[in-house]
């Protein structure tokens, strides 16, 4: 069933692939490798989309993801310059161009930073992204404030 060249079939395919790996990443940070895997399913199933369907269905589809996981992060890097502002905090770029092609770890590692700066994952422990080598600790927060 194909909705404004959308496809629901695949896409809710994609959006499957993209919970597993996100739940993987943030819940069980001893995996690291599932990031990788969820990526590599993600273009083995866009592979196997751009050959079943007719290329503007195939494109479409995935680009709605692509501009997900950009507006994901997106939201996420617009918060996370506010709430550390002034800590040294490196400001990530808002627009990723790569973003069409990096989608599935975008939104793995944007959930991963809200739960880690929610205090629901710890600092150590569960960030396995790239968001927890960037994010001061708290102690330095603390002396610097």
């Amino acid at each position: 069933m194909t909705i404004r060249n959308v496809d629901i079939l695949w896409a809710m395919m994609l959006l499957g692939i993209a919970l597993f790996t996100g739940c993987c990443v943030v819940f069980n940070p001893v995996l690291k490798s599932v990031r990788i895997m969820g990526v590599a399913t993600a273009y083995a199933v866009g592979a196997y989309m751009a050959y079943e369907l007719p290329w503007r269905v195939a494109l479409t589809t995935w680009c709605v993801f692509a501009a997900a996981g950009g507006a994901i992060a997106l939201a996420y890097e617009l918060w996370a310059r506010t709430r550390y502002a002034g800590s040294g905090r490196p400001n990530r770029p808002l627009v990723a161009v790569q973003g069409f092609l990096l989608w599935p770890t975008m939104i793995p590692d944007a959930v991963e930073g809200v739960l880690v700066d929610a205090g629901v994952l710890g600092q150590g422990g569960g960030a396995t992204g790239e968001f927890a080598a960037r994010r001061p600790p708290k102690a330095d927060a603390a002396a610097a404030g």
